[in-house]
């Protein structure tokens, strides 16, 4: 028995398909086949009822059980013996919503890998609830997102504060609501909910997973209307597009979209703030008796680059 066939148990056991869990793992149906009837044969136990989707056995689930804490072990003594050793070496897996690490992390990646040059990073660009559910699977080593609550078996450690705005395209605010649509807006005041005057206005939208999504759709039943969806997306560069054609108002974190847009089509946005729309974005990780050090590292390195950034932006306001 070892360690690669674990990991291919794993994968066949997530995905229940010798066919998707193949693709995931970059080999063959034969070769994964090979690996699952060889772990069979040295347990004497069938692991999987093979119908459509696959089933795990009653011994299957134990396998499992132990799989996990197995591999889980592997990667724990290969990142303690980095430790001591001084190599720091491995693979460093991030969580991260998309349009946040498009902002975010070259910077702190680029850094990190001068300091740590043997550290590799992987990302996965997920919504904020698939990115707390992946460090539970022990998917991913470190979250950045915002923290949906206390979390069993889960450290945190606060990174860094956001601001979800209302952005809506001024000629938009001019057909729907005339010239007197500019003094509907104040830079700087935070509103208790949605005015009901936007029930008229078309809105872009993230999905409910995404906490700007979430957010949008809590200031539509306090405000007990239902919004005109001109467009749901998780992609906000193309969200944002649409919202500077007038397509649509939109929720977005306030600091993302400047960093995304030019001064010129920022002067082109009418801004709302909302007093529900201020958070905090965590770093989180899995409690256990050995945190690697690449973890502890990068969270003081993404940290101080995101400092540095908010200081930039406060002078250049």
């Amino acid at each position: 028995m070892n360690f690669l066939s674990m990991k291919y148990f794993l994968m066949l056991a997530e995905e229940r398909s010798f066919t998707k869990a193949a693709e995931r793992l970059h080999i063959t149906q034969q070769t994964l086949s090979a690996h699952v009837a060889a772990l069979e044969r040295e347990t004497g136990a069938k692991l999987f009822v093979r119908h459509v989707p696959l089933e795990l056995t009653d011994s299957g689930s134990v396998f499992l059980r132990y799989a996990r804490l197995f591999v889980r072990n592997e990667l724990a003594l290969k990142r303690e013996l980095s430790d001591v050793s001084g190599r720091f070496e491995g693979i460093l897996r991030i969580g991260i919503a998309p349009s946040r690490g498009q902002v975010m992390l070259p910077s702190v990646i680029a850094r990190f890998q001068e300091r740590y040059p043997r550290c590799g990073i992987r990302l996965f660009e997920m919504a904020n609830e698939d990115i707390w559910k992946g460090l539970k699977r022990d998917e991913i080593d470190i979250a950045m997102a915002r923290l949906p609550g206390e979390m069993p078996g889960i450290s945190h450690r606060p990174w860094m504060r956001e601001e979800i705005v209302l952005l809506v395209e001024k000629s938009l605010t001019e057909r729907l609501w005339g010239k007197e649509g500019d003094s509907l807006f104040t830079e700087k005041e935070r509103k208790k909910g949605l005015p009901l005057f936007f029930e008229d206005c078309p809105f872009l939208l993230n999905s409910e997973n995404d906490i700007a999504g979430a957010l949008a759709r809590q200031l539509f039943r306090r405000g007990s209307f239902a919004p005109h969806v001109a467009v749901e997306s998780e992609n906000m560069g193309t969200m944002l597009r649409l919202c500077l054609l007038g397509r649509g108002a939109y929720f977005c974190p306030e600091n993302l979209a400047r960093a995304l847009l030019s001064e010129e089509d920022w002067e082109k946005l009418h801004v709302m703030h909302f007093e529900e729309g201020v958070y905090e974005l965590s770093f989180g990780w899995q409690t256990g008796a050995h945190r690697w050090q690449m973890i502890e590292k990068w969270m003081e390195m993404a940290r101080a680059v995101s400092q540095k950034m908010r200081r930039a932006a406060a002078l250049e306001g």
